[in-house]
């Protein structure tokens, strides 16, 4: 198995653990994202981990022709320039606008935000399988 493989199996995986709770319990999972705001140094901690992150997925999928890698590219460039442009700089900003975003669904849309964003999770390993 080849590391960008590896590494999009491992993403895959962790989209599908992080996002699976909000399938069951989803305004407690809500609370405890929010949570994650509610400092400057939160926030601009998990703005690093999430620009580390992206930047890895963007090495790891360079090169590989297919749709796939390239939506792996885009969407892991949109999340470095988020946490670069705003979680970083403005952590206050980038916490109020989160704040107030996971505030606007309702419980069944997070529900359902869940189980699309695990069946991504589960097209991510099935495609890192592939490679």
């Amino acid at each position: 198995m080849s590391t960008p493989a590896l590494i999009i199996i491992i993403l895959g995986i962790s989209i599908m653990l992080t996002r699976a709770p909000l399938i069951i319990a989803p305004v407690k999972t809500r609370d405890t994202y929010i949570q994650l705001f509610d400092t400057e140094i939160k926030m601009r901690a998990l703005g690093v981990i999430m620009g580390g992150l992206s930047a890895i997925c963007i090495m790891a999928v360079r090169g590989i022709p297919g749709a796939a890698s390239l939506a792996i590219m885009y969407v892991s460039m949109f999340v470095l320039v988020l946490a670069l442009v705003a979680m970083i700089p403005f952590p206050a900003f980038a916490s109020r606008l989160a704040t107030n975003v996971w505030m606007a669904f309702p419980p069944l849309a997070m529900r359902l935000m869940g189980a699309l964003a695990v069946a991504v999770g589960g097209l991510l390993v099935w495609y890192g399988m592939g490679l």
